[in-house]
Formats: C-alpha cells, sequence, structure tokens
C-alpha cells in the first residue's frame, strides 16, 4: 500500500512540474533548479507538518472552523512558501523576468503537494486496503487510491499560488517590493476560501472561478514578458524581410529558408535565460534590417546568414526532442520518490 501511494502521488506530481515547465513559454529555467526547488519544498513541507503536529499533539489545540481554514492552514502553508521562495528562488540568477515568479512559485506548490497529497492518501486509503485485506476484494481500494490521486493532483495550492507567482514576478523585475505583501495576503485569503468551499460543497465552483483568474494573469504576464516581446518583434521582422524579398522577386529558395526560420523561432524559447540571451543578440546582429543591404550570395550574403540562423534553430530543435522531456520527467520522479522514502521512516 505504501508503494502505491507513494509512486502514485510522485507520478502525479511529476506530471504537474512538467507541464509547468512546458507552458513556461517565455525562457526555460535551469532543469536542475526546478528539481533542486522540488525537493526543497518537499523536505521544508515534512518539517513544517512535523512541527505543526507535535504542537497539537502536545496542547491538545482545538480551532473554530473558520479560524483553521484561514489561519492554521491557509495563513502558515501559505507563509511556508513564501519564506522558501524569498530564501530559495528570490536571489537566483536564472531568476530574470516576470514569467519566472510564476514558475518558481508552482514548482515550490507541486513539492508541498505531494507530500500532503501523501498524506490525504493515507487518511482516506487506509481503510479501503484493510477492508480488502480481509475481504480479498481490492476494488474499493483501488478506487479510494485514484479518487484520491485524480482529485488531490492538482490541488488548491497550484491554482493559488499561479496568482502568487504573478505578484512575485512584478516584485522581483519591477523592484515593487512593497507588492510582495498583498500578494501574500491574497494567497492566505484563496487558500482559506478554498477550504472553506471545500467544506460546504462548493468547491467545483471555486475551481472554474480561480482557473478563470490564472488565465487572465497568464495571459497578461506572458505578454509583458521581455522574451515574448523580443520573439514577437523578430517574427515581424522577419514577415517584412520575406515581404520584401518577394517584391524584389528574389530566389523562392531564399525565400522557403526565411521562411523556414519564421517557422522555427520559437524554438528560442525553450532556452535557458543566458543562452536565449546570446542566440537572440547574434541573430538579430545576422538578419539584415533590409533585404537590399547584402548580397544574396557569397560569404556574408543572405544565404549564409540564413544558414547560420538556421543552424542555430535546428540545434535547439533536436535538443528539446522528447528524450530530453523524458529524461526531465524522470529526474524529478526517481529524486521525488527517493526523498519520500527516506522521509517515510521518519513519518
Amino acid at each position: 500500500m505504501i508503494g502505491d501511494i507513494i509512486i502514485s502521488n510522485v507520478l502525479a506530481s511529476g506530471c504537474i512540474v512538467l507541464l509547468i515547465y512546458f507552458f513556461d513559454i517565455n525562457e526555460k529555467e535551469p532543469p536542475w533548479t526546478l528539481v533542486r526547488l522540488f525537493l526543497i519544498s518537499i523536505i521544508a513541507t515534512f518539517l513544517f507538518g512535523k512541527f505543526k503536529s507535535l504542537l497539537f499533539d502536545y496542547y491538545d489545540w482545538q480551532f473554530d472552523p473558520i479560524f483553521s481554514y484561514f489561519i492554521v492552514a491557509g495563513f502558515f502553508e501559505e507563509l511556508l512558501k513564501f519564506l522558501l521562495v524569498l530564501i530559495f528562488v528570490w536571489y537566483l540568477k536564472s531568476f530574470n523576468d516576470k514569467s519566472d515568479g510564476i514558475v518558481y512559485y508552482l514548482v515550490i506548490a507541486a513539492g508541498f503537494s505531494v507530500l500532503e497529497n501523501v498524506g490525504y492518501s493515507f487518511r482516506f486509503v487506509i481503510n479501503p486496503f484493510v477492508f480488502g485485506l480481509k475481504t480479498g476484494e481490492m476494488d474499493f481500494y483501488h478506487e479510494a487510491l485514484r479518487k484520491i490521486v485524480l482529485f488531490r493532483a492538482v490541488s488548491g495550492h497550484i491554482f493559488i499560488n499561479i496568482v502568487s507567482g504573478f505578484f512575485l514576478g512584478y516584485a522581483k523585475i519591477g523592484k515593487k517590493y512593497w507588492i510582495l505583501i498583498p500578494g501574500f495576503l491574497l494567497s492566505v485569503i484563496l487558500h482559506g476560501f478554498w477550504n472553506l468551499n471545500a467544506s460546504i460543497g462548493y468547491i467545483n465552483y471555486y475551481i472554474l472561478f480561480l482557473i478563470l483568474v490564472d488565465i487572465c494573469l497568464f495571459f497578461i504576464i506572458t505578454r509583458s514578458s521581455l522574451y515574448y516581446k523580443f520573439i514577437k518583434r523578430l517574427k515581424n521582422r522577419l514577415k517584412l524581410l520575406i515581404n520584401a524579398a518577394e517584391e524584389h522577386s528574389i530566389n523562392d529558395n531564399v525565400i522557403a529558408l526565411m521562411e523556414g526560420v519564421l517557422a522555427n523561432i520559437g524554438v528560442l524559447r525553450q532556452m535557458e535565460g543566458p543562452e536565449l540571451t546570446k542566440n537572440a543578440k547574434f541573430i538579430t546582429l545576422t538578419l539584415p534590417a533590409k533585404i537590399d543591404e547584402v548580397p544574396v550570395r557569397g560569404k556574408d550574403g543572405l544565404i549564409e546568414k540564413l544558414l547560420r540562423v538556421n543552424t542555430i534553430l535546428a540545434k535547439q530543435k533536436k535538443k528539446s526532442g522528447i528524450g530530453f522531456w523524458i529524461k526531465l520527467f524522470l529526474m524529478f520522479v526517481i529524486s521525488g520518490f527517493l526523498i519520500l522514502i527516506i522521509l517515510m521512516n521518519f513519518m
């Protein structure tokens, strides 16, 4: 049973982190940095849980439900994630764009969720498992495990901390540090209302509300990103070059080469910050401002310049193939599994 719970929850959390990385469409963060933050969050959540359990067991504290929803759970859980972000994320060199705030906050939230989900799984799956051992009927156990993993995999932490990450990105990149406080308090309020709605049966409506909010924030921060604006300008520049080449009756093969560069230029987003900055600068300087500024052929001709750009894009496309994504997924799953196996011995 323990193995089933750990493996299923780590796989679910690994998928979430992979999706976070995949949808980071402006510029990729260093994978090992994300794995490290994921593991740090799991360990910190474990220590936080042990400390909270020690206090509750020792003092036998009992609270009003509203106080528990907004303070015991909302305030202190969001405070833990907020402190982890300030300590381990704020000073990262790779934290160089507003959208990075969402990515890093979500990885911290995913690490928090995976350990919390294991706890929920034990709480709600152990009785069906015991029933199965007594009767030989394990369908109830597998059904309970499936429901817990599917429902808890995308926990409220993910929906709530997109909002937190939005404020984090604007505070860091915009150097408006006071934004951190309202961002933190808003996450506490959203967390409290998540627990409240879960208790009164309106959680599905609340999830829909948070999804709409998250989509709006994602749209806003993506389009305000430095990298999004750069790639958009680069695409517009290539379109103008293609139009000019058609007007000047440039060879069709050259136009096809430019169209290929335009089609693949988005692959730049899969580069990490420093690599993207270096290659973006090179591509900007390599492409001519006007089609008639350089000859079509020759050592420094238009064809040669386009081939250089295409070589960079082709290398990145090959580098970020299916093998890369499998390797990244395994990094999260295996490391998370090993950490949880170690921590389970202390639970």
